[in-house]
């Protein structure tokens, strides 16, 4: 007889979790258009409230084992579902946060939203350390990018502790750098390094192209939050000189 203390041999699961049918005996399925995944109910109780209320009354999603995950991303929502997969418990990093943090808010999963802010917050001190009162500048373009991305995500989930950080750290970059209007530097024209790992690798982007993003960014956002950019700015000019 082999000894209690012997651990048991698990057959290792080549599938990545949540993406085959029939894993779990109280399985629901989330559908995000044709794409579908497979997850526990229990699971998703325990990590959510939401989910909890959901399967715990009497609605649609409860009888009909399916909940349709309409205008949200599959790959997405497999990252954040991996974040809270007690096994794996994927790290929170730079490359997922932004796209998992509205989940995080939405299905009110504290654990991640604090780890989310954490790593956000880090996001922008980093950031900030490229900002400098030169006008244009190379590695200034893509922490700025990120910045103004925090930003835009910290004011519609109202993190308002998020949003003044943004603020503040975009202040902090040179105003030219997300004006859209001189793009008579020639390094407009070289090719950038990806971002992430949403970026295209089949097709070139230069740094114009991340000008102009930054650009839209900035444009995009209400008055208020413009006003407030420039205010700060107006504070560190006549304290650093920056430009």
């Amino acid at each position: 007889m082999e000894p209690v203390s012997k651990k048991l041999k698990v057959e290792d699961n080549c599938s990545e979790p949540f993406t085959q049918k029939g894993s779990h005996d109280d399985e629901v399925t989330l559908a995000f258009g044709k794409e579908k995944l497979y997850v526990s109910k229990n699971f998703l109780c325990l990590a959510s409230p939401v989910f909890e209320a959901m399967f715990r009354n009497e609605c649609r999603e409860k009888k009909e084992k399916l909940v349709q995950m309409i205008g949200k991303s599959y790959e997405d929502f497999i990252d954040f579902l991996l974040c809270i997969h007690p096994r794996i418990l994927k790290e929170v990093n730079e490359l997922i946060v932004l796209r998992i943090v509205p989940f995080a808010e939405e299905y009110q999963v504290t654990s991640i939203v604090t780890k989310c802010k954490a790593v956000i917050k880090s996001m922008l001190l980093k950031a900030e350390k490229n900002a400098s009162n030169v006008c244009i500048s190379v590695t200034q373009l893509k922490p700025l990018k990120k910045c103004l991305n925090i930003l835009q995500s910290a004011i519609s989930l109202n993190y308002t502790d998020i949003t003044a950080l943004a603020i503040k750290s975009i202040a902090r970059f040179g105003y030219c750098l997300y004006d859209g209007l001189d793009q008579s530097k020639d390094f407009f024209s070289r090719t950038y390094p990806a971002l992430d790992n949403k970026i295209d690798y089949t097709k070139e982007t230069t740094y114009g192209d991340l000008y102009r993003e930054c650009g839209v960014l900035f444009k995009g956002l209400s008055l208020d939050i413009r006003f407030k950019i420039l205010s700060e700015r107006l504070i560190k000019v006549s304290d650093n000189n920056f430009k």
